[in-house]
């Protein structure tokens, strides 16, 4: 309980960013659906028992215990059933002009309400029609297209066909199926403008945005829009290349070559070591991640790479304490950490900093541009690394499961607002872009099976392409736990 009440605002994190991305996915489901006229029975956020629910219009909305997805529910996708056998005694609602609005099933459901009939046939897929005996005589009776069947209270709306999944076209089916996976590309784009609107954009000019207190910049005299024009005698066109001479040269002292208003300038600053995680042999552990900023080792101050290796090597086969540097909520905390280095090895690195970052343009027009550029740049990375994992040894401990995603979200909420906006863009990408693999019971499975119906000129067996994506659902499932117990061990054990 402790434990809930220190770690609230983490925990409503990884509830709005999983409850974001979700639902995003299953509007887009949802609204192409209802553009094509299907009729959306329920709209979930997760599975299994259902928490709450109200029901707007045709739909029941419901949030669900298990935070593992969500779905949209629509007619035609299961064999409709009717429940309204001939010779069964119902009763029945009409409205104004006749037809009817509701079938009552039992006794419980609106008691004493209703004309009693004795059902001999109906059809609530395409006459839309209800023969059954009124006393002595047998009548037809019209059905309303939005008619409910009633049971226990509950009702449940009749699907004809023209509002059935199954009975529209190809491209309608398409793209309410597409439409999932590109809302959360659409989403990505977003955030990525939000990102760009609280941190601005990159523009890899060498112009100093920023100058920190306290660093070497500061003390030669650095200022905000200051623009470098060489380091040691090396001309500068670019942030990329002022990052490099200034990472190359800790501890040793270099001549910047600047421009202020005009005017040029000399600066000579000798850059700060800074020391971090440069890799870990051991990645099943999340303690310690590549790019920590290291600061002490068994508590004692690691001030260059040379002091820093030589007290690892004082505990070489021996548990080390590495005490980090990081941002969390914007602020910095030093977080001390035991890895053992009898079992892994460890590799710091060293770069130098002087305390300054770069100009960032803050402009409409860049900011907007920016949401589109970092979803293409992002997706092309993240197919990328999908392509390597079939190249990898043991792939499946590449892979982060449900445990994993929530750890990441807690600590990208950690670090500030601006690092979740990005983690929350990532995650929409790879949401996006994992439901568009050609997997069965995915929306890539089903789309490539609408693909194979528009080459043949007709659909493939209903109940084929059902084992198949059961097929497909079972084997997510068994990938889903064997990444899980993964990512249990990992984080958790």
């Amino acid at each position: 309980m402790t434990w809930i009440v220190e770690n609230v605002q983490t925990i409503l994190s990884i509830i709005v960013v999983f409850g974001l991305l979700i639902f995003v996915h299953e509007f887009g489901h949802f609204l192409l659906a209802k553009r094509a006229g299907i009729l959306v029975r329920e709209f979930a956020i997760g599975f299994g028992p259902k928490l709450f629910s109200f029901k707007r219009d045709e739909t029941k909305w419901t949030i669900r215990l298990l935070p593992l997805g969500g779905y949209v529910r629509m007619a035609g996708e299961d064999p409709e059933v009717v429940e309204v056998k001939p010779g069964q005694r119902i009763r029945i609602l009409e409205n104004e002009a006749g037809e009817i609005t509701h079938f009552l099933l039992d006794e419980e459901s609106m008691p004493g309400e209703g004309k009693e009939v004795v059902a001999s046939s109906i059809d609530v897929e395409r006459r839309l029609r209800l023969v059954a005996q009124l006393g002595e005589e047998e009548k037809e009776f019209a059905v309303s297209p939005q008619a409910e069947m009633v049971r226990n209270g509950e009702g449940f709306q009749i699907a004809p066909l023209n509002r059935q999944f199954g009975s529209k076209s190809v491209g309608q089916r398409f793209w309410t199926l597409a439409a999932g996976p590109l809302a959360n590309f659409i989403l990505a784009i977003f955030l990525f403008i939000l990102l760009a609107a609280m941190t601005g954009v990159d523009t890899n000019e060498p112009i100093v945005g920023g100058v920190s207190p306290g660093f070497p910049a500061e003390a030669a005299g650095l200022k905000p829009d200051d623009r470098i024009l060489s380091i040691d005698d090396t001309p500068i066109h670019s942030w990329t290349e002022v990052q490099q001479a200034i990472n190359q040269k800790a501890g040793k002292e270099i001549t910047i070559l600047l421009e202020r208003n005009k005017e040029q300038r000399q600066a000579k600053i000798t850059p700060a070591p800074f020391l971090y995680i440069a890799s870990l042999s051991n990645t099943n552990q999340i303690d310690l991640v590549p790019g920590d900023e290291v600061v002490a080792i068994n508590g004692k101050p690691a001030t260059s790479l040379a002091t820093a290796n030589g007290l690892l090597e004082e505990s070489a086969g021996k548990p080390v304490v590495i005490t980090v540097n990081r941002v969390e909520n914007g602020v910095n905390v030093k977080r001390d950490f035991t890895y053992d280095l009898g079992k892994d090895a460890l590799q710091l690195g060293e770069i130098g900093r002087i305390g300054i970052s770069q100009k960032r343009d803050y402009s409409v027009g860049k900011v907007l541009l920016s949401g589109p550029v970092e979803t293409w740049n992002w997706t092309v990375r993240i197919f990328a690394s999908l392509g390597q994992l079939f190249h990898t040894p043991d792939p499946l401990n590449q892979m982060g499961g449900p445990v994993a995603i929530f750890k990441i979200t807690g600590d990208a909420a950690n670090r500030g607002f601006s690092t979740l906006v990005f983690w929350a863009a990532l995650l929409s990408i790879n949401l996006g872009i994992f439901n568009l693999l050609p997997i069965p019971a995915l929306d890539g499975g089903r789309l490539l099976f609408l693909l194979i119906e528009a080459v043949r000129g007709k659909p493939i067996d209903p109940a084929k392409e059902s084992l198949v994506h059961f097929i497909g659902f079972a084997f997510l499932m068994l990938l889903i736990l064997i990444v899980t117990w993964n990512d249990i061990q990992k984080f958790l054990l």
